[in-house]
């Protein structure tokens, strides 16, 4: 399939999915950005020349550090057993990197300028990242969709979303966070129709990460949370 350019749409089925905070874990502040469920281990990326964190969630505590290879970290997405997609601001890139130690290695990357790359992940098949293209008329916001060596196959614009940042993958369907309203889409990505919206417990909401039935969300210096969906 080959996105066209005009946009997301609205399904006729339309409205608040609902769902529920179960847990709430205080983590340190910092420009939080995306998030990557391994386990009991959620990795969370920070902007503002701030590391990649590995958090026990059932503790709360930071059990690793790891220096990125940008400047502005933004989404994290596992590649396969060794690699990730990681995509930074401030660089306007992508980047394939492997983790040596505590440090972050980029083994290849791939420009998106005029671009920001922001939320991204991999759904084992395509890489989808979100970009913003800022201009004095306005910000266009855009997905881009990717095979594994990063090539880009299509473009999208997102609209009816403001401010789209994070993306997760539920193994049907693909998440958005939205910055500026608190909500995350569902989107069928075939049909580009965004199906419905759940209520963000955090303020302005970045990370996002599907687990089963639960959904993990952060925001900017937020804290991260645990939300069930009800239906």
């Amino acid at each position: 399939m080959v996105f066209g350019l005009s946009g997301f749409t609205m399904s006729k089925d339309y409205g608040e999915i609902k769902s529920k905070v179960v847990a709430k874990i205080k983590i340190p502040k910092w420009y939080h950005e995306g998030l990557y469920s391994a386990g009991k281990y959620i990795w969370v990326n920070n902007g503002e020349k701030g590391d990649t964190w590995v958090i026990d969630t059932d503790t709360g505590k930071v059990t690793r550090k790891i220096k990125p290879a940008g400047s502005f970290t933004e989404a994290i997405t596992p590649k396969n057993e060794d690699t990730f997609f990681v995509t930074d601001w401030d660089a306007k890139k992508v980047y394939i990197s492997n983790i040596e130690g505590d440090n972050m290695y980029a083994l290849s990357e791939r420009s998106v300028e005029p671009a920001h790359p922001a939320g991204a992940v991999w759904n084992g098949s395509n890489l989808f990242v979100v970009t913003w293209t800022r201009s004095l008329t306005g910000t266009k916001f855009h997905l881009l969709k990717m095979d594994a060596g990063m090539n880009i196959l299509s473009t999208v614009e997102i609209v009816n979303i403001t401010e789209p940042a994070h993306l997760a993958w539920d193994g049907k369907y693909m998440w958005i966070s939205c910055w500026y309203s608190k909500r995350i889409y569902k989107i069928d990505i075939d049909k580009l129709e965004i199906l419905g919206y759940l209520k963000s417990p955090a303020a302005k909401t970045t990370g996002i990460a599907c687990t089963g039935k639960y959904l993990w969300v952060t925001g900017t210096y937020d804290n991260l949370y645990k939300m069930e969906f009800q239906n």
